[in-house]
């Protein structure tokens, strides 16, 4: 596997990732929402095209095979987090975080979040925080990163809570 920042030629090969991951996600989810697949490709996208503008949105992808299996983001802070946490001067988000289908549970997103904190601290940034909304998602964190340091309650609706972590950038996962 390789980690390596985003190029432009890999921005068709992403959308098909994001595709092909949130519509899986969405349907082990059993969400109804029909625009949620296109709300969240559309923000996908929108980061990608700020990564290529804005120096804050760091944009990386793992490649096996000449196929882009996974990637995530080094940005600011989400709206979702800054409206519930006072936020600390430097500490980006991970977010965008996708593994396609078919290279989940083969060490993918271990390799993902190894680099990426790899990357943070290149960066000089020493922590970051990190929310998922889908449960499936929130498992993965927990067992990766430990216990959010807040849950949202009902945030999408009743039952459905949110998850914030605040985490080192050099801790090992759980």
């Amino acid at each position: 596997m390789n980690f390596r920042p985003l190029e432009q030629e890999d921005v068709k090969p992403l959308q098909r990732l994001f595709m092909e991951s949130l519509s899986d996600l969405i349907h082990r989810e059993q969400f109804e929402d029909a625009d949620l697949l296109d709300e969240e490709v559309e923000r996908l996208n929108t980061t990608v095209q700020d990564s290529f503008e804005d120096r804050t949105v760091q944009i990386f992808v793992v490649v096996s095979d000449d196929h882009i299996v996974g990637t995530a983001a080094i940005l600011p802070p989400n709206d979702i987090i800054t409206a519930h946490i006072d936020i600390e001067t430097g500490v980006p988000e991970v977010g965008c975080m996708y593994v396609a289908p078919a290279s989940q549970r083969q060490g993918v997103g271990h390799f993902l979040i190894a680099n990426i904190r790899q990357q943070l601290m290149a960066n000089g940034q020493s922590a970051f925080y990190l929310d998922a909304g889908f449960p499936t998602s929130q498992t993965y964190w927990e067992k990766r990163l430990g216990p959010p340091m807040m849950t949202i309650e009902h945030y999408w609706g009743p039952g459905a809570h949110h998850k914030i972590w605040r985490c080192s950038a050099i801790e090992k996962e759980t």
